[in-house]
């Protein structure tokens, strides 16, 4: 932890820090609202077209605002490991799927700000509950984000099943990256204890939204889509959003693995084999 930082200095930072971004969301919200009115009730091509475009220009403006915050006030720095000149030649109309390990409600910031600031808007597979959290669950639903009912129940199932067919095949026809958490929550010692996963610092993934999403990416596109796996590590170890709104994360790691959907021949396998060596390297 940055030793500057006080207890009460860190409180306070992490209040600004929220309330900006906040603030920001909600500026921008009112146009994301808009562009999806205007394309809901003028569902012609040309409208279409132009009002995705505008989406994604809003959306990338409340991203460069974020951004600016975590890199300028709170001073984060990344260090990128790996192939990160994949992340640097990014654009706004690629299309490729992302999976990453997930810590922290951090995480999303931080992928956006090394996704979307000159790449594509990032689009989560999300849990319905987050569209009752205020602001972000907006945000969520006015960018039409797959939801996830995430219950064990065979109906649940076969509807997060569909879902994930769904965003796949958007995969072939919008520009946006698809983002998957394989463990499907934030990682806790806690958690981990509970569902027994044989890794250190992961959950055990759930291979079947994956499984899913690699099938539709193969058979309806009708071309490799890019399949970048990312890694994060937090310095000092703490991921507590809260601690990291106010700056006491001094470094953030990642690193970064690109492959092509179409060399992956055994989902399960290749998922298995990316977690064991993402567990050694979150040991580092």
């Amino acid at each position: 932890m940055n030793s500057r930082i006080t207890p009460v200095l860190g409180h306070v930072l992490s209040s600004i820090s929220f309330l900006f971004i906040t603030i920001n969301l909600l500026f921008w919200l009112l146009f994301l609202i808009l562009g999806v009115l205007i394309r809901f009730f003028l569902p012609f091509g040309i409208v279409k077209t132009t009002t995705f475009k505008s989406v994604q220009l809003i959306y990338r403006f409340a991203v460069l605002f974020d951004a600016w915050w975590l890199l300028h006030v709170l001073k984060i720095r990344f260090d990128i490991e790996g192939e990160k000149e994949v992340l640097a030649n990014l654009s706004m109309n690629d299309s490729p799927l992302i999976i990453c390990n997930h810590q922290s409600w951090f995480d999303t910031f931080l992928l956006q700000t090394l996704i979307s600031s000159n790449g594509p808007m990032l689009k989560f597979l999300i849990k319905r509950e987050l569209l009752w959290v205020p602001v972000l669950g907006w945000v969520c639903m006015a960018l039409n984000f797959p939801r996830l009912n995430r219950r064990k129940d065979t109906e649940s199932r076969a509807s997060d099943r569909k879902v994930a067919e769904r965003a796949s095949f958007k995969l072939g026809d919008e520009a946006g990256a698809l983002l998957l958490f394989p463990e499907g929550t934030r990682f806790s010692a806690e958690k981990r204890r509970a569902r027994q996963s044989p890794y250190k610092n992961l959950l055990k993934p759930k291979q079947g939204g994956f499984n899913t999403i690699l099938q539709v990416a193969a058979n309806y596109t009708g071309r490799d889509t890019r399949l970048l796996d990312l890694s994060i590590r937090y310095e000092p170890g703490d991921a507590n959003c809260w601690r990291c709104m106010s700056g006491a994360v001094d470094i953030i790691h990642v690193k970064v693995r690109s492959t092509d959907t179409g060399k992956v021949s055994d989902g399960a396998t290749w998922l298995g084999e990316c977690w064991r060596d993402k567990d050694k390297w979150l040991s580092c």
